[in-house]
C-alpha cells in the first residue's frame, strides 16, 4: 500500500510540475508547439500533434509513400533510397514563418525536405511537391528555361485538377486560343498564367516522356530548350504541331471546362 501512495505522489507531483512549467512558459508570452515524427524507410514524416493534419496521418502517409513509388516510375528510376523528410503544417501561415512565403507546398532540396499545407481547404499537393524533389535530387537543378518540364513534370505527377487530366485541360486551351507562346514559357515562366503554364507544360511533358525516351528528357532538363532541336532531332513548333495532332484524334469534343471556375485554382 505505502509503494503504491509513494507512486501516486510522484504522479501527482509530476504532473503539478508541468502544470507550473506550461504556466510559466504562458506568463514569459511562450507558446507551445507540438510534433509527432514517424520514420518509414528513407523517409522521415512529420506532422502537428493535433488537428486536421493529424487525424489524417495515416492517410497521408499512405499516399506520399505510393506518390513516391509513382514518381519513380514517371522518370523510370530503378529506384529511390535518398533520405528526405515530409512536414505536413497547419496552415499557410505556419509555411510562411518557414519559408518566407504562403504556398499550399514546396519542395527544398538542398536540405532534402517537402512542406505540405493539410488545413482541410485544399488537398496537399504532394505528388507534385514530391515530384520536384526527387527529380531535383536526381537529376540537379534544371537549365533555367527548362522551368517549364520542371513544374510541367510535377503537374503531369498529380495528373489532375478539378477531375480533368492534363491532357483535356490542354485540348480546352487550344479551343479557346489560350496557350501561352513556347518562347514565354521557357524565357519567364512564372510571370505567365499559373494556371495556363502549369498545364499547358504539363501536357508537353507528358507527350514527351510517351514519345521519347528518358535519357533525351534528362538532356533537356540539363541542356534547356535551345538543345531541344539537337536533342530530339525535330524543332519546337513540329514537336507542339504532332502533340496536338495526336490529342485532337485523342479527345475530338472539347471538355465542358468552366474556366470562371478552373481559373481560381484545384482544389
Amino acid at each position: 500500500m505505502v509503494r503504491y501512495i509513494s507512486l501516486l505522489l510522484i504522479i501527482l507531483i509530476g504532473c503539478s510540475e508541468n502544470r507550473k512549467k506550461t504556466s510559466m512558459i504562458a506568463a514569459y508570452g511562450w507558446e507551445k508547439e507540438g510534433q509527432v515524427l514517424k520514420s518509414i524507410k528513407n523517409v522521415a514524416f512529420n506532422f502537428p500533434d493535433s488537428g486536421f493534419a493529424y487525424e489524417r496521418r495515416s492517410d497521408y502517409v499512405k499516399q506520399c509513400l505510393e506518390a513516391i513509388q509513382s514518381n519513380v516510375q514517371i522518370i523510370e528510376l530503378e529506384s529511390f533510397s535518398d533520405t528526405i523528410q515530409i512536414r505536413f503544417l497547419p496552415s499557410r501561415d505556419d509555411m510562411f514563418w518557414l519559408t518566407g512565403y504562403k504556398p499550399s507546398g514546396t519542395a527544398l532540396p538542398h536540405i532534402k525536405t517537402v512542406y505540405l499545407v493539410a488545413d482541410g481547404e485544399k488537398t496537399p499537393p504532394i505528388k507534385h511537391e514530391l515530384m520536384h524533389l526527387i527529380a531535383m535530387l536526381e537529376w540537379g537543378y534544371p537549365h533555367v528555361s527548362s522551368t517549364l518540364i520542371n513544374e510541367g513534370l510535377a503537374a503531369y505527377a498529380e495528373d489532375n485538377c478539378n477531375g480533368y487530366n492534363v491532357a483535356q485541360i490542354y485540348r480546352y486551351f487550344m479551343e479557346t486560343d489560350k496557350l501561352i507562346d513556347i518562347d514565354s514559357l521557357t524565357s519567364d515562366f512564372y510571370a505567365q498564367s499559373e494556371m495556363i503554364g502549369y498545364h499547358q507544360s504539363a501536357y508537353i511533358v507528358e507527350y514527351l516522356l510517351n514519345n521519347y525516351n528518358i535519357e533525351q528528357f534528362k538532356q533537356l532538363w540539363e541542356q534547356g530548350f535551345e538543345s531541344f532541336e539537337s536533342i530530339y532531332n525535330i524543332s519546337v513548333s513540329k514537336a507542339k504541331a504532332d502533340l496536338e495532332q495526336v490529342l485532337l484524334k485523342k479527345y475530338p469534343s472539347v471538355p465542358d471546362i468552366d474556366w470562371e471556375t478552373f481559373k481560381e485554382g484545384c482544389k
